[in-house]
C-alpha cells in the first residue's frame, strides 16, 4: 500500500505536540494551532470530494473511508463549536483548561465516524460483490484498524485506540450487513457521539441535540452519494477474497 494518505492522515487530527518545559502555557496554543491545521486540511479533502475516479483496490476505499470521516468529524465538531460560541470562539480555544475536553471530543467524534463509514462501506461492497458474513467482517476490521493505526497519532490520541478497536470489533460482530447498506442504518454512532462529547454545557447538550445529530446525519448525504456513484464493489470483494491482506 501507498503511505501519502496515511501522512495526511496524521497530519489532518494529529495535534501539535506541546514542549514540555511550557506545557500549560503551550497547550492552549496546541489546540488552537490544531483547529488551523483543519481549516488548511478542508481545503486538500474539499479537493478530494471532487474525485470522480473509481474505487477499485482496498487501499482507494481506506483513503476514502479516512478523508470522509475526517472532514464530517471535524466541519461538525468544530462548526457546532463556533457557532455555540460566537466571536469568543478563538479566546475559548486558547483556554487552557478547555484544551483537554475539546482533544478527547475529536477523538471519540472520529472514532464513531469512522465506525460508521466503515459499516456503510463494508455493507455495500458485500451487496454488490456478494462477500460473505465473515469476509465482510474480516474487511471491515482490517480497514478499520488500518485507520486507526495511521491516524490516531501524536500525545493525546493513544489513550482512544484499543477503545476504538474494541467497540468496532463488537460493533462488525453485531451488523446485519444487509440492512446497513440502507439509507442511514449504518450511521448510528457519530451523530450520538457529538452531541454526548461536544465540550458544551449539558444544558446545552439538552437544548441542542436534535440539531446537533440532525447536522451530523446532513453531512452523511453527500458522502453516501459518492461512495455508490465511485465504488466499484464487485471488484473490491472479488479481490479480497482472492488474496485477503
Amino acid at each position: 500500500m501507498g503511505t501519502s494518505w496515511r501522512r495526511d492522515a496524521a497530519a489532518s487530527l494529529a495535534p501539535t505536540r506541546p514542549n514540555r518545559k511550557a506545557q500549560m502555557n503551550n497547550s492552549a496554543t496546541a489546540v488552537l494551532n490544531d483547529v488551523l491545521l483543519f481549516i488548511s486540511n478542508l481545503r486538500r479533502v474539499a479537493g478530494i470530494r471532487f474525485d470522480k475516479s473509481p474505487i477499485v483496490s482496498v487501499e482507494q476505499l481506506i483513503e476514502f473511508m479516512h478523508t470522509r470521516s475526517a472532514y464530517v468529524a471535524q466541519t461538525s465538531l468544530y462548526g457546532y463549536l463556533k457557532t455555540r460560541m460566537g466571536r469568543d470562539y478563538v479566546s475559548i480555544f486558547k483556554d487552557e483548561r478547555f484544551s483537554p475536553s475539546l482533544n478527547a471530543a475529536k477523538w471519540q467524534v472520529f472514532a464513531a465516524c469512522l465506525s460508521d463509514l466503515c459499516v456503510y462501506s463494508i455493507a455495500q461492497i458485500a451487496k454488490d460483490g456478494g462477500l460473505s458474513r465473515d469476509s465482510s467482517v474480516e474487511l471491515a476490521r482490517y480497514c478499520h484498524r488500518t485507520c486507526v493505526s495511521a491516524t490516531f497519532v501524536g500525545e493525546f490520541a493513544p489513550q482512544f485506540v484499543p477503545g476504538a478497536l474494541e467497540e468496532f470489533e463488537a460493533r462488525s460482530d453485531a451488523v446485519v450487513w444487509p440492512n446497513a447498506a440502507i439509507g442511514i442504518a449504518a450511521f448510528s454512532c457519530s451523530p450520538k457521539a457529538l452531541a454526548d462529547s461536544s465540550p458544551v454545557s449539558e444544558e446545552f447538550k439538552r437544548l441542542d441535540r436534535t440539531i446537533v445529530e440532525n447536522s451530523v446525519r446532513f453531512r452523511w448525504n453527500d458522502v453516501r452519494d459518492q461512495l455508490r456513484r465511485r465504488l466499484d464493489g464487485t471488484r473490491i470483494a472479488a479481490n479480497w477474497e482472492r488474496v485477503p491482506p
